[in-house]
């Protein structure tokens, strides 16, 4: 099986991010690959550049050999360049993208303009469509005629996909996008649309699934001037006109979730695009990404049907409102609090003594682990630091989620990121970190450190040592 996941604009960026840390802790079916492709006009996006940092780190630190036989870090991914693929052009106005002049005066001319205002016009597209969905309409239908393999960026996709149905795999395409702002809206159909023209003769082994993101956020603009920005609250409005499009157009997803939220979180720091538009990490975007996940492990055989995501309780959510089954019966739960303490433990376990270790401050025969996995490792090398990066970038996000306004979250107690964010203040508050008493204390994962294990004769180096860390939070 081969796996394809394409975010479209910001909020598909923020999905990408949970399913990067998804893919990191083995909780994609089977061992295949994820393979990944962004599209976004706004190259400077914030929310991207966050996701950026965690592949790019996992891209790294992957080539850890931590055996055959782990769930961590069983899924491998690959970025398709470009990353991101702008479809807008750069820095060209919609007039310059069309091409307007040539029709100024004529009919087609006069059309446009009655469209389009002069403002929406003279927009520069390198930071998206400003919730705009009907620039992009205008921006990706023109790319839509001009692709017919005839761009080397999109080619870069559809030949990778193209070659996996050589080599004889199934193929699954997710795409993660929003319905209500710019160029989510604009682009889920259109690049589904694409992808199921461009492989027609393959129905049979290509199936597409897609997570239409519903409204879940508001903000109250600031310091615009005269800039064309999204208005939070013609969010609803298009995200009705967007499910009465896909309601009356022939499906071209063999699969479709749809996730949002009746609270609307507040976004406090408002950007109008660019690297300000940093958005954090919400508890829908963990569900969309949970959703590709879903549809990764389902038998499509060419069946079309939607998807709704709900829970239990109105204000409320807590580990019965999330799917339990994967990995050939595993436990989600196990499998993701598992890996919680995996980082957790490494942050307060390792990372703290690590270069002292090194540079001789402290004793080696105080910590066995050292000894038994890690002389005659280069402890300063970049695949380690990338690690590092990558271990506090997760907490950090799962911090995000906890922590939502307006919504009790109920997964990781939230008291595990009281300090800095990644530093626990009270580390009994490790035992119980999903709501369960264990006996798993850090001092319990220490001696199961310290007790040299038979681990798996492929895995090495510091692979080998992150692989012991990870069986001891069991």
């Amino acid at each position: 099986m081969s796996y394809y996941f394409i975010s479209i604009g910001g909020s598909g960026a923020k999905v990408m991010e949970s399913i990067t840390h998804l893919c990191v802790a083995g909780i994609l079916p089977d061992k295949d690959k994820l393979k990944i492709f962004a599209i976004d006009p706004d190259m400077g996006n914030g929310n991207l550049e966050r996701t950026s940092a965690a592949l790019n780190n996992f891209n790294v630190f992957q080539q850890l050999e931590v055996g055959i036989d782990s769930i961590l870090f069983k899924n491998k991914m690959s970025i398709i360049e470009p990353f991101p693929w702008n479809p807008a052009e750069h820095s060209k106005t919609l007039d310059e993208l069309i091409a307007y002049p040539t029709y100024s005066g004529k009919p087609i001319g006069d059309l446009f303009e009655m469209l389009y205002t002069r403002k929406e016009r003279g927009l520069k597209l390198n930071e998206g469509f400003r919730g705009h969905p009907s620039i992009g309409a205008a921006v990706l239908a023109q790319k839509y005629t001009q692709l017919n393999n005839n761009d080397k960026n999109w080619n870069n996709l559809t030949k990778q996909i193209m070659q996996d149905i050589g080599s004889g795999e199934k193929v699954k395409i997710f795409i993660a996008g929003s319905v209500f702002g710019g160029t989510g809206a604009a682009g889920l159909p259109t690049v589904a649309r694409l992808l199921r023209d461009e492989f027609e003769d393959y129905d049979n082994v290509v199936a597409i699934g897609g997570v239409l993101i519903l409204p879940y956020f508001k903000f109250t603009p600031v310091n615009t001037g005269n800039q064309l920005f999204a208005h939070s609250e013609n969010f609803l409005t298009n995200t009705k006109a967007a499910l009465k499009y896909y309601a009356q157009k022939d499906n071209i997803f063999n699969v479709m979730y749809f996730v949002g939220d009746s609270v609307m979180t507040k976004v406090d720091n408002f950007s109008v695009g660019a690297s300000n538009q940093r958005n954090d990490a919400h508890i829908v975007d963990f569900y969309a990404a949970l959703a590709a996940v879903d549809f990764y492990q389902q038998d499509i055989n060419n069946n079309h049907y939607f998807k709704y995501i709900c829970h239990n309780e109105n204000d409320k959510f807590d580990w019965n409102d999330f799917p339990q089954i994967y990995e050939s019966g595993a436990n989600f739960r196990n499998l993701f609090v598992k890996f919680v303490r995996f980082i957790f433990a490494y942050i307060h376990l390792i990372k703290p003594v690590r270069k002292d270790l090194i540079a001789g401050k402290l004793p080696a025969y105080q910590y066995p682990w050292f000894i038994d996995y890690l002389q005659g490792v280069d402890l300063n090398e970049m695949v380690i630091k990338n690690f590092d990066d990558y271990a506090e970038s997760f907490v950090n996000w799962l911090k995000q989620i906890e922590s939502l306004e307006m919504r009790n979250i109920s997964l990781i107690d939230s008291q595990m990121f009281e300090a800095n964010p990644a530093r626990l203040n009270d580390t009994d508050k490790f035992k119980s970190c999903d709501g369960i008493d264990t006996n798993l204390s850090l001092h319990e994962i220490w001696y199961r450190m310290s007790e040299k294990k038979d681990i798996d004769s492929n895995a090495s180096g510091y692979g080998k040592f992150l692989r012991c860390l990870y069986e001891s939070c069991e």
